[in-house]
């Protein structure tokens, strides 16, 4: 693991995708792995009075592991270095297959020219796979051509030696691209797993679920949901004062939190706009006491600041509103979705934020009319709202 490590942190470039960086360490790990499969064949045609393949065999090692070793140097010029690894495979296969007998006596070697094409489709594009298949088969036919000269130069070699070369080499291909795909296969499960998980914490889950099978709109109107608005009070001037990474990680902490109460509470978190956190109880799935298990996580909240640390001397305090009523949901956007609400229900509800007081939590009288059976609260008389009277 700690060799993979290795490779990644020299070959993979920041703006590289998920898939280019499994494609990239995966290639370089076939061609250094590939090498030591392919001292087999060097030492096996060694032995077997072939000095002319074991020969072709050694250089196409230099060739792929120097190939590795470049595209480790200059991460920038892997897809052209891969090119010609891929040519390279091709043309040192086929050479091995004329030295060693032709279709009759080094047959082997055609089984390892058909890593070129399968390597093209698993690293690069359509396109250069279809150019590698087509000069594979020009390799084969050139190979054909050639057959009666590689008979002429065949070396005496027994049957059975034969078909221990073919049959090992047959295993090894098999291993050697079984290995390679379960690689591939479980790290495009583990992004793939990453990305939905991604895409669950930008959206609820039935939301994320309904998207992953289906483009249609989604937008419904619900009857009765209860929205929240919490926002930081005197934090313009605070963060001005603060060094930027001080004061977003404060903020962090505090953000973190409220997202562990809404999850306690099997609420909505809406989105998060600079200091201000919005939250639903009641989508996208209705449920039987909203207004309840809103209020209760408001409680908690408000409690849980008064234990975040002072940063420069200041204590954290937030204003809290809350209102209930009728509103549309929905997600929009097609690069970076977004589920949000619409309706007059949130602008009352930040109209309560609006008018709350530090560490106390305002709700509507509709909220209060679910609520009062539940908590104390106390009335605050007629208040002049923006645009509500």
């Amino acid at each position: 693991m700690k060799f993979i490590g290795r490779i990644e942190r020299r070959i993979v470039l920041p703006g590289d995708s998920e898939t280019l960086r499994s494609q990239k360490v995966l290639s370089l790990i076939l061609m250094f792995v590939g090498s030591l499969f392919t001292f087999v064949n060097v030492t096996t045609y060694l032995l077997l009075g072939s000095p002319a393949t074991s020969l072709i065999y050694l250089g196409l090692i230099v060739f792929v592991s120097g190939a590795g070793l470049l595209s480790l140097a200059f991460p920038l010029k892997w897809r052209a270095i891969s090119y010609a690894v891929i040519f390279g495979i091709i043309i040192f296969n086929m050479a091995a297959h004329v030295s060693a007998g032709g279709f009759q006596s080094g047959l082997e070697a055609v089984i390892w020219m058909t890593l070129g094409p399968i390597a093209a489709a698993m690293f690069l594009s359509p396109r250069f796979t279809v150019i590698a298949t087509v000069f594979y088969a020009l390799c084969i036919l050139v190979a054909a051509l050639l057959e009666p000269f590689a008979q002429s130069i065949a070396p005496s070699m027994p049957l059975p030696s034969r078909m221990r070369i073919a049959s090992s080499n047959m295993i090894l291909m098999g291993i050697f691209i079984t290995a390679s795909s379960l690689y591939l296969l479980r790290q495009v499960d583990f992004y793939r797993h990453r990305t939905e998980e991604l895409l669950q914490n930008m959206l609820p889950a039935p939301i994320a679920a309904r998207l992953k099978i289906s483009s249609e709109t989604i937008a419904e109107a619900y009857q009765e949901v209860t929205v929240l608005f919490a926002d930081m009070v005197g934090s313009t001037p605070l963060f001005a004062q603060l060094e930027p990474a001080a004061a977003v990680d404060w903020l962090n902490e505090v953000f973190l939190m409220f997202d562990d109460l809404v999850d306690k509470f099997g609420l909505e978190k809406i989105r998060t706009i600079g200091d201000n956190y919005m939250v639903a109880a009641g989508v996208p799935l209705p449920r039987a006491g909203h207004a309840c298990a809103m209020t209760d996580f408001a409680l908690e909240m408000q409690r849980a600041v008064q234990n975040i640390r002072p940063l420069a001397g200041k204590k954290m305090a937030f204003r809290v509103g809350i209102h209930t009523g009728p509103l549309v949901a929905g997600v929009i956007g097609r690069t970076k979705y977004q589920y949000d609400l619409w309706g007059d229900t949130v602008n009352i509800a930040s109209r309560m934020e609006s008018h709350s007081e530090a560490g106390k939590v305002h709700i509507s009288a509709a909220t209060y009319a679910l609520i009062k059976d539940s908590f104390n609260c106390a009335g605050r008389g007629h208040i002049p709202v923006k645009g509500k009277g």
